[in-house]
């Protein structure tokens, strides 16, 4: 490379990663220039992850390089990340339930006083932490503890702790999944902010209309390669699923041979006991498919469950095939008539995991 050329700020040559029996990345290249956000998207399994994890350290690469500022490593540490200016967003939050928003940031990072005695200085620690609160304008404050966080909440938490760190790449996997639209929108304009101040961000997401907002440019991972490359020009909503999937959008339906028939399951004010405040309604038809969206926490999970115990006698009623009747407290519905069974709860006990909460 010649002297007068600057090295891009981070590149990956030919990474590859192999587990037994497993592909998970097939000599995947790619570069990110300083002030750049690149979005890397692709299907579930992809890579993505994968590769994240060999830029945070936290997994080793079986083949390749990373050059950052055109020195090359084989791999990366989680401490050598760290030093080279790389934080990351994870998908999993990575929190102390028992500690407070400030002692969660700067966690291994906090300012000390009284020598060898190494007194955590709370003042300066706050101090720290609550500029880059309102910069997220979230509503906690850095005393908060944590274990009273909403999930989305919790969320800003991680992003606030790689924004502390002043990192020169920042990585972020699926960083709004848990997010408001109006979080999301502010998550944004800090990731311009970032751009601005010559940061590159590294965007993961599924939300093709963030990405299409934010992205310089796209790098699409299918199988553990990559497929392409789409510059700012070309970032569109079906370009981006063409190249993951790899056809077009228009294939993924396929038009029912028949109409539904009649209703084979009716709910009628449906109310769970994490929101009893709100009754539910709908109908499945033989033939159709029923999907139920929401944020984690909406409370999806709730509504097959019908069977369950509920303090509110008679607030709901079900019919199955034309059979109707209430669910009372303890009450179950015919043999072969269960709309689903309940997802155990799990334990963790030493390397075991004991199913507890069985019917």
């Amino acid at each position: 490379m010649p002297a007068s050329v600057t090295p891009p700020l981070l590149e990956l040559v030919s990474v590859s990663k192999t587990y037994p029996g497993v592909q998970a990345l097939d000599r995947v290249s790619l570069r990110v220039e300083r002030g750049e956000v690149l979005a890397l998207i692709g299907e579930n399994g992809a890579g993505k992850s994968t590769l994240m994890k060999i830029l945070g350290g936290v997994v080793e690469p079986s083949e390749g390089l990373i050059r950052i500022d055109g020195a090359a490593h084989a791999q990366l540490t989680v401490a050598g990340a760290m030093a080279a200016g790389i934080a990351f967003v994870h998908q999993e939050l990575n929190l102390f339930d028992n500690l407070d928003v400030a002692a969660n940031v700067m966690i291994g990072r906090e300012p000390v006083f009284g020598g060898p005695l190494k007194l955590i200085d709370r003042t300066a620690l706050e101090a720290r932490v609550t500029p880059l609160l309102r910069r997220l304008g979230v509503d906690f404050e850095a005393s908060t503890p944590v274990a009273q966080l909403s999930l989305a909440q919790r969320q800003l938490v991680e992003i606030i702790k790689a924004l502390s760190l002043e990192a020169r790449i920042v990585i972020m996997d699926e960083p709004t999944s848990s997010l408001t639209a109006s979080e999301t929108a502010r998550l944004l304009k800090v990731i311009a902010e970032l751009k601005a101040a010559g940061v590159a961000v590294i965007f993961i997401s599924h939300r093709l209309n963030e990405v299409e907002h934010c992205a310089d440019k796209v790098v699409v991972l299918r199988d553990g390669a990559v497929v392409g490359e789409l510059a700012r020009g070309a970032i569109g909503h079906d370009a981006m699923i063409r190249m993951m999937i790899g056809r077009d959008l228009k294939s993924l339906y396929i038009p029912p041979r028949r109409a539904p028939a009649g209703a084979v399951l009716e709910i009628a004010a449906l109310r769970t006991q994490a929101h009893a405040g709100h009754a539910i309604d709908l109908s499945l038809h033989a033939g159709e498919i029923l999907g139920m969206a929401g944020l984690v926490g909406a409370g999806r999970g709730g509504d097959g469950e019908l069977h369950r115990p509920q303090p509110r006698p008679g607030a709901r009623h079900a019919r199955v095939r034309g059979r109707g009747g209430r669910a009372k407290s303890g009450q179950h519905p015919p043999a072969g008539e269960r709309l689903c069974r309940p997802r155990p709860r799990r334990a963790a006990v030493g390397r075991r995991r004991v199913p507890t909460g069985l019917p």
